[in-house]
């Protein structure tokens, strides 16, 4: 006895319009994902990018490894990685270091 109720016409003809529409959106979404490429980042990185990075952390106020990383389309931790090889070679200075980053000056203004 008893039971869950059926739906009316009315209803079933909502239910119906919303999975269609649904549908719609699902199908805009996916051409716009295919129409932008993903932006590439580099993982391994070659002599004249860190030549260039070393070149321009001298005129840089402060150093972070974001900075870095959006300047130049390189992962984050390859850019710790750069400004930690930049600290070694004497050309940065390790002003703060916090859990996350670490913030660098150039050896010059130091």
């Amino acid at each position: 006895m008893g039971g869950k109720k059926k739906p009316t016409l009315s209803q079933l003809a909502k239910k119906a319009e919303k999975e269609k529409a649904q549908q719609a959106q699902k199908a805009k979404k996916e051409v716009k994902k295919e129409e932008t490429p993903a932006k590439r980042t580099i993982q391994v990185l070659d002599e004249k990018v860190f030549q260039a990075i070393a070149k321009e952390v001298q005129n840089m106020r402060v150093i972070t490894p974001y900075e870095i990383a959006s300047k130049y389309g390189i992962k984050m931790s390859v850019a710790f990685k750069v400004l930690r090889n930049l600290k070694e070679r004497g050309d940065l200075v390790l002003v703060a270091k916090g859990h996350r980053t670490e913030i660098y000056v150039p050896a010059k203004r130091s």
